[in-house]
């Protein structure tokens, strides 16, 4: 039977049937992969922390010197995830520059191009969270003086080759190092590691895009009595953790139980982690 809740989408404003949706192969998005996109999680039909995904999102537009910012995507989304019937899903708004007026000249291009569409279901089953994830250290860098480090680019490249060797190690993540050797971020989601007290995730400066759920977390683990530090990590620290998670806005909060072969503690999802996405899910039915 096919699935009506996905078969519209939101492209410029207009609703369109997904197999007539169409971008233009001129599009810079298509071609440079000149674009930003937030991918969004959606609970009982609302989109959640919506205005802080349109924060980063504009920010990153005008890090690209877009000449002109969309207007109206909150309300498109709104009308997308009613057509498409949503209940729990995702969101995804993609915004590129637009369709190509002369060769790779950022300010060319006048109307930028917005789509958004959404897919129904849970990403991540109750198996995920109980087993936790494994991942390995990417031998692909991530260059920390580039801006493009705090956009959430179309161009995803680094982290999709990053991607690819979890692929090839048979694991679920890939955690990138940047130039100086420094923790930095998983291919689509943010690091944390808890000792003692403390709970570290990598600075801003270290090369993360900094992800709106590891911001919802902070605050979590600081009203909860936690020492949050945001700083340079090494390499070598990860394997000294009492646990380590990740989070993104699909898996929420995620243990990581593996790195490289090397169990972190005794290789099995922590009991901080646990009370931390307890505490998220909270949040989200509040």
């Amino acid at each position: 039977m096919r699935d009506e809740r996905q078969n519209n989408v939101c492209i410029n404003g207009e609703m369109v049937p997904k197999d007539k949706a169409m971008v233009s192969v001129f599009d810079r998005g298509f071609l440079y992969g000149d674009g930003v996109f937030e991918t969004v999680r959606i609970y009982n039909g609302i989109p959640f922390m919506l205005d802080e995904h349109m924060e980063r999102l504009i920010a990153g537009l005008k890090t690209l010197h877009f000449q002109k910012l969309p207007a109206g995507i909150k309300v498109y989304a709104s009308r997308v995830i009613e057509a498409n019937k949503i209940s729990n899903g995702i969101l995804r708004i993609t915004v590129t520059r637009g369709e190509v007026v002369a060769g790779i000249d950022p300010l060319a291009c006048k109307e930028p191009t917005v789509v958004i569409t959404t897919k129904e279901g849970i990403p991540y089953n109750d198996e995920a969270y109980s087993s936790g994830f494994r991942a390995i250290v990417a031998k692909i860098r991530k260059d920390q003086n580039s801006p493009l480090c705090r956009v959430k680019s179309a161009n995803f490249l680094t982290h999709i080759l990053a991607k690819g060797e979890a692929a090839d190690a048979n694991v679920d993540e890939a955690l990138m190092l940047n130039y100086e050797g420094l923790l930095t971020e998983a291919t689509v989601s943010n690091l944390f590691l808890l000792k003692g007290n403390s709970l570290l995730t990598p600075s801003v400066e270290s090369g993360i895009l900094p992800g709106v759920t590891r911001r919802v977390v902070i605050e979590i683990a600081g009203k909860m009595g936690l020492e949050v530090k945001q700083r340079e990590i090494r390499h070598e620290e990860l394997y000294s953790a009492d646990e380590a998670f990740l989070t993104n806005s699909l898996m929420e909060v995620m243990s990581l139980i593996e790195i490289d072969g090397q169990a972190i503690s005794n290789g099995r999802p922590g009991k901080i982690t646990a009370w931390l996405h307890k505490k998220y899910v909270e949040l989200v039915k509040e």
